[in-house]
């Protein structure tokens, strides 16, 4: 599968709360086989592994929800193999998780098993200073996101009193009885976009290849989409309606940024400065603002302006991350016994198919 036509997502970002996880979101011990948890540090083979299983599951055309590390968007957290109704996950730090079900349902992979403890011994106070300075960067750039989610907030509760509520009822109820006939399915939870390595990610192609009618909300403030997606989900759940539910990456879980409805085809997008799709391609929503006083107006503008410099300032912060998490990784690869990770593999495939 090409990767423009890969289904992605992220489980968690960096937000105004620190990093918020939905990697629950992987078990689903009523309807899946098996989650594999995998455990290791930096460089231990956690993302190569998952990667490895991947190219032998897509060359068997499994149907595959690829989960994106949000610190380093050419790796991956997790998948989701819903052909086989396996999951895989990196269940390490910064989002832990632990077996609910062991050897029923979850399943741990130790990846410390393979590596020389030795090796990584004699280097012990370089990856000690490493690790904490590279936690460090991670704690700057969570306070930028901090900063700029409260001004944007602000912005946010100021625009709430210059909507046209009217006009965001109506397009609900349209949209509503659109989606009548759809399949009855859960409300999932994912994001689309994060504060990564330099820049703010946006899967945009993943909405693109789900739904082929796609209403785009341009919003600056975010008032105008904030009630407009919360109702629409709240409309949709109360009928039972399958749907995947992405938050603000900065907000999550407070504000929902774009909605999906696969079955039906029908996707609804914040369309702003932080993520936006081709408008050529998409149909246009109403205004559902009323005119916001030019005084007040101005002083918004400011402080979106301040939390665009935050947010750039809080990538780059993440991207010295990344630079130094990869010279921590470089430890650990010396120090891994492959072929060991070998039989992993083969072990895992086994069991799959």
């Amino acid at each position: 599968m090409s990767d423009n036509n890969k289904i992605k997502f992220f489980l968690a970002s960096k937000t105004k709360r620190g990093l918020v996880p939905l990697f629950d979101e992987l078990r689903d011990v009523k309807n899946s086989k098996k989650l594999y948890i995998l455990k290791g540090g930096p460089g231990s083979g956690k993302n190569s592994l998952m990667k490895r299983v991947l190219m032998r599951l897509e060359s068997n055309r499994h149907s595959i929800e690829y989960i994106h590390c949000a610190s380093d968007p050419n790796s991956l957290d997790a998948f989701i193999d819903h052909t086989s109704g396996i999951a895989m996950v990196d269940g390490t730090s910064p989002h832990i998780m632990d077996p609910g079900y062991p050897g029923a349902y979850d399943v741990i992979i130790n990846m410390g098993d393979c590596w020389d403890d030795a090796s990584l011994l004699d280097h012990k106070n370089d990856i000690i200073s490493l690790s904490d300075t590279c936690s460090t960067y991670h704690q700057m750039a969570s306070s930028c996101i901090r900063s700029a989610a409260a001004l944007l907030d602000n912005n946010m509760e100021i625009a709430k009193s210059y909507l046209d509520n009217e006009a965001i009822n109506e397009f609900v109820r349209k949209l509503i009885k659109d989606l009548s006939g759809s399949k009855i399915g859960n409300l999932k939870k994912r994001l689309l976009s994060a504060v990564s390595v330099g820049e703010i990610v946006f899967f945009a192609e993943t909405i693109e290849n789900l739904a082929s009618s796609i209403y785009l909300i341009p919003d600056k403030w975010g008032a105008a989409s904030d009630a407009l997606l919360s109702r629409l989900s709240h409309g949709a759940s109360l009928l039972g309606i399958e749907q995947i539910v992405c938050y603000c990456s900065i907000r999550t879980e407070d504000k929902i940024d774009h909605i999906i409805f696969p079955s039906a085809g029908i996707a609804v997008s914040t369309s702003n400065c932080f993520h936006s799709l081709k408008e050529s391609k998409q149909s246009i929503t109403p205004n559902f603002m009323k005119s916001i006083p030019n005084q007040l107006h101005e002083q918004m503008l400011v402080h979106h302006n301040i939390a665009i410099e935050l947010l750039d300032k809080a990538s780059n912060h993440v991207k010295q991350a990344k630079l130094l998490h990869d010279n921590l990784e470089a430890y650990y690869i010396k120090a891994m016994d492959y072929s060991k990770v070998d039989l992993i593999y083969e072990s895992i495939i086994k069991e799959i198919i």
